[in-house]
């Protein structure tokens, strides 16, 4: 199968899996290292990783088809929403109040992702219309307009403005992933791909600092950032392709999103027994395997399958 027909793009899923281990290792290990060490692994810029991707992911395959949206929108929604009420069921019932869409530290990007899903149908013919250059520049005005005007908190954090608003400082990351699936085999880019593992894996962590020690906090880094990390995923799949994938990374990737929903859970849940933080960090992501099984994958298995459905459809008389 030619390029341009393949759907699935290696070296996505190392980039998923890198992202996904690197928020976990922020919330769970990072406030124990000592010093400069604590800003190893960063969160933020990671969810900054995944936005690139999932606009990637969402218009690779709709760079030269037609998209039928009634199918597009019940297969990402069935892919999201019931593994994300299940953990924010799990969440609450352990007293997690933090965990929530509105002002929560992990729902807050799957509530921009979704935003994002049901705006796709009406930016992709505008992109054809006006081109992706002129909607990310003008969604970074946009960005910043909101992160400039309203501020930020203490910590400098880009997640704050709501679920009225958040969606708009990260959309310039994910209009981004949007324009490197529409020119991937056009695109090139110097260097190997361990010199952008290293270049953006220490940006993530400059910036990680910076938005606690100075005022440039990862509201205003965040734009930037995600050109970076959108090389860093071409240099991934180019990589792949050529070498091959790495494909302990891939697998991981493939269940990312339970990583991302259920670590903090899982962490509370073990902290009752267990307090050693690599000990935690250990026995949360071995909990996450069961919610991938359960949960994750047949939503991600009827997904697809509403999605063959809908573009099969039924045959109607002439």
């Amino acid at each position: 199968m030619s390029q341009s027909k393949r759907m699935h793009v290696e070296g996505v899923d190392t980039v998923r899996a890198v992202a996904a281990l690197s928020v976990v290792f922020a919330h769970l290990l990072g406030p124990s290292l000592p010093g400069v060490a604590k800003y190893i692994f960063t969160g933020h810029p990671a969810v900054i990783a995944f936005f690139v991707v999932s606009g990637f992911c969402i218009h690779y395959p709709y760079r030269e088809r037609a998209l039928q949206v009634g199918p597009f929108l019940a297969a990402r929604f069935i892919r999201i929403v019931p593994p994300t009420a299940v953990a924010f069921l799990l969440a609450q019932g352990i007293g997690m109040k933090a965990y929530n869409p509105i002002d929560g530290y992990i729902l807050w990007s799957v509530v921009c992702e979704a935003v994002y899903y049901c705006l796709y149908p009406l930016i992709l013919p505008i992109s054809r219309r006006i081109g992706w250059p002129i909607l990310i520049a003008v969604s970074i005005i946009a960005s910043y307009g909101v992160a400039i005007g309203l501020g930020s908190d203490q910590y400098g954090n880009a997640m704050k403005y709501g679920p009225q608003l958040n969606w708009v400082v990260g959309l310039p990351a994910w209009l981004l992933g949007c324009c490197l699936a529409e020119n991937l085999y056009r695109l090139k880019l110097p260097g190997n791909v361990w010199g952008w593992r290293v270049a953006t894996a220490a940006s993530a962590s400059a910036l990680y600092w910076a938005t606690t020690n100075t005022g440039a906090g990862f509201y205003l880094t965040m734009v930037p950032f995600s050109l970076l990390a959108a090389c860093w995923i071409l240099s991934e799949i180019k990589n792949a392709s050529e070498s091959g994938p790495i494909k302990r990374l891939e697998k991981i990737g493939s269940a990312c999103f339970s990583i991302y929903l259920i670590h903090a859970i899982s962490a509370t849940v073990v902290e009752w027994l267990v307090t050693p933080p690599i000990v935690v960090c250990a026995l949360s992501l071995a909990l996450v395997y069961p919610f991938y099984r359960c949960v994750e994958e047949p939503c991600h298995r009827a997904a697809r399958h509403s999605k063959t459905w809908f573009d099969a459809g039924p045959v109607s008389a002439a």
